[in-house]
């Protein structure tokens, strides 16, 4: 009779599934959750190597591209006919209010140093005359050419100290060779690294780490915390790692990940360096949070198990009770116990897709998505006039009224051109600082004028918190005629700089636009 007891028993077989149901389920849940873990990680590191490119790309190369630019083209103006020796020797007066002149267009240089070939030299601010700056001799100087090479780049100087400021500097020059290839003299920008470095304070990353822009040697050139400046922060041997244009590379012996975007010139590179420590808590805790869950899952298949045991020898005993009495109407129903798994949640993933083309202060997109945009328009040969879209006097008012209210400038100058431009379905981008860009693809291309020039009035009668705040934009134009992506944003910031050169607050195209 036992016997057969226990041939009719639900006990044994139930165990002996839901046992390897359990343990087929706990050996999916410790592959899952390792495979998930290196999944999370590499996940961090792409967020990290976006936000490094970003830096490098939005802040970093915007403001080295118009010192370049600005340099190139001062370097052309002295070299014609006798300016650069009117410049520096015959009217000096003239000389200095002409630099102090140029020098207000650049709000990341600090001075200006204009020499002749015999180290003759004029300096905007203007140098006072002391011991000092008898001692001085500008043929010493790193930035002062002693023999003149054709070259389209600029040059940049290994940081110094400024000799007569005593503060640290990079000196961006270039020489000043006439038409007829004669050497006429150098010409030279000191960045104002500190203040450069000033505005990386602004800069969030995704994780808890340190960026920083370092020379070729490690040495630190831009530092949210201006007292790094010129230390030594990467090792040579990491440095001789990072050979392509971009990537990130390991320290073992630190245990650090280093994520850097390098320039040709200068050579430079954009650091984003974060513990590998930091890496491991925060993908453990997102491990962490799929574990519980799965042992969630694990407890609630436990629970149904015994539940259906339960109810299984319930139902059984019903059964053999209706068989006796014939009473069908009292057989139970058979109520299965469905187990929920686990949903993984896509949300964080979507958010780190946006935070990878929409700029976080002013909501428009950012420069990366401005490259995609406005590659695909090239590859696809569509119609399209580009905007370059600058705030006049950007600097003025982050020195008078705060980096705060700068930035809330910035955020209501966007909010206005979103208003206005996404009625026609354009998009606004933040090409880089106090710079934005607009892209008039296809049939929109004949209304850019008037489209920029709506925006352009909205914000100049725009009344401000700030007492006697005005803020205006100068835009350049260019219509897209199948010449290369550098020739064209050529052409639309030669616009912008003659808006600028004409009084700033208006709207120029190119002259064959």
């Amino acid at each position: 009779m036992a016997r057969h007891n226990r041939q009719l028993s639900f006990t044994t077989p139930m165990l002996v599934s839901f046992g390897g149901i359990l343990l087929s389920f706990i050996l999916i849940a410790i592959f899952i959750t390792f495979t998930q873990r290196k999944d999370f990680l590499e996940d961090y590191h792409n967020i990290n190597h976006n936000f490094t490119h970003n830096l490098a790309v939005n802040y970093t190369e915007s403001l080295l591209r118009e010192n370049d630019y600005i340099l190139a083209r001062a370097a052309t103006f002295f070299s014609r006919e006798d300016k650069l020796n009117e410049t520096v020797n015959i009217n000096p007066e003239e000389g200095l209010r002409l630099l102090m002149q140029l020098q207000t267009l650049m709000p990341t240089v600090s001075s200006i140093s204009l020499a002749d070939t015999q180290g003759n030299y004029l300096r905007a601010p203007e140098v006072l005359t002391d011991e000092n700056s008898k001692a001085f001799d500008a043929k010493t100087r790193p930035w002062f050419v002693h023999q003149a090479k054709a070259s389209t780049f600029s040059h940049y100087t290994n940081p110094h100290m400024d000799y007569f400021t005593h503060y640290p500097t990079v000196a961006i020059y270039k020489p000043v060779i006439s038409p007829e290839g004669k050497l006429k003299g150098s010409i030279a920008f000191h960045l104002d690294l500190t203040s450069m470095s000033y505005t990386l304070r602004q800069m969030v990353a995704p994780v808890q780490g340190e960026f920083f822009v370092a020379d070729r040697d490690g040495k630190v050139v831009l530092h949210p915390d201006t007292g790094a400046l010129f230390k030594q922060y990467v090792s040579e041997k990491m440095m001789d790692r990072m050979t392509s244009g971009e990537g990130y590379v390991f320290d073992s012996k630190s245990s650090v990940w280093y994520y850097y975007y390098s320039f040709t010139n200068p050579d430079w590179f954009v650091v984003f360096r974060v513990s590998d420590n930091m890496l491991m808590d925060l993908t453990r805790h997102e491990t962490n949070i799929v574990s519980w869950g799965f042992a969630l899952a694990a407890m609630m298949v436990v629970l149904f198990g015994l539940y259906l045991r339960h109810t299984s020898r319930t139902v059984l005993m019903n059964i053999i009770n209706a068989i006796k009495t014939g009473d069908v109407n009292r057989a139970p129903r058979l109520e299965a116990m469905l187990s929920k798994a686990i949903e993984l949640n896509k949300e964080r993933e979507m958010a780190y897709v946006r935070q990878a083309t929409i700029d976080a202060l002013t909501g428009c997109k950012n420069r990366r998505a401005f490259d995609n945009d406005i590659a695909a328009l090239m590859n696809d040969h569509q119609p399209f006039t580009l905007a370059l879209v600058d705030i006049d006097n950007f600097k003025s008012i982050n020195d008078t009224w705060g980096h705060l209210s700068g930035d809330i400038v910035l955020r209501n100058v966007a909010r206005e051109g979103i208003q206005v431009l996404q009625r026609n379905s354009i998009s606004l981008y933040r090409y880089g600082g106090e710079e934005f860009a607009v892209l008039f693809a296809g049939g929109h291309a004949h209304e850019a004028f008037t489209l920029l020039e709506q925006w352009r009035t909205i914000v100049e009668q725009r009344t401000w918190r700030e007492e006697n705040l005005v803020v205006t934009f100068s835009a350049g134009m260019k219509e897209w005629n199948m010449e290369s992506l550098e020739q064209l944003i050529i052409g639309a910031d030669e616009a912008l700089y003659r808006a600028k050169q004409q009084g700033k607050n208006r709207i120029l195209p190119t002259p064959h636009l």
